[in-house]
């Protein structure tokens, strides 16, 4: 027998050997069934996202319940950007409101973060004209005509409190700068 012939048995002999302890011990296969790609993509994606910070319209539509009502009333997100040490949240808010929203930020900073998971470290803010507030029309004076109809129409109410309370009311409706809507 040739050395070649020897080594080539002993391996058989082994690979037997290990298909017997296999066949011992081998188990039944567990059935896991496929996890949806989703689940991988959101895993990959988690860090990357997170860096990047939260989505513009995710904060505005949740900026009043982040911030609070007063601080969304006067300001809104615009865009989380990368800056040297870490992101930027741009927000866009009346010049008069900035020194407001800057005694803030350190609270805006982090109630961002806590509802995103993000890691925005400063805040800029984005100057903006005030809103344009309507001009504040004055009331007409009644008419002598108009008061007595009032008057007459108030007679059958008996309480005096409830006749003045419906007379100022009454007034009020009359007397608007667009005239008595009927």
């Amino acid at each position: 027998m040739t050395d070649r012939s020897i080594i080539d048995r002993r391996i058989r002999e082994a690979e037997k050997a290990a298909e017997a302890r296999l066949a011992e011990v081998r188990a039944v296969p567990v059935y896991r069934p496929a996890r949806p790609m989703g689940v991988a993509v959101s895993r990959a994606l988690r860090p990357i996202l997170k860096q990047a910070g939260p989505a513009p319209e995710t904060l505005a539509s949740r900026w009043s319940e982040i911030v609070g009502i007063r601080l969304a009333g006067m300001s809104t997100p615009l865009r989380v950007a990368k800056g040297k040490s870490g992101g930027v949240l741009h927000i866009r808010a009346p010049s008069a409101a900035a020194p407001i929203l800057m005694h803030a930020a350190a609270h805006i900073i982090d109630r961002v973060n806590l509802a995103s998971g993000s890691t925005i470290k400063s805040l800029k803010i984005v100057h903006t004209a005030p809103p344009a507030v309507p001009p504040h029309m004055a009331a007409r004076p009644l008419s002598a005509h108009e008061r007595e109809d009032l008057v007459r129409r108030l007679a059958p109410v008996r309480t005096p409190d409830i006749r003045n309370a419906l007379a100022e009311l009454g007034e009020a409706v009359l007397a608007r700068p667009h005239g008595r809507k009927a």
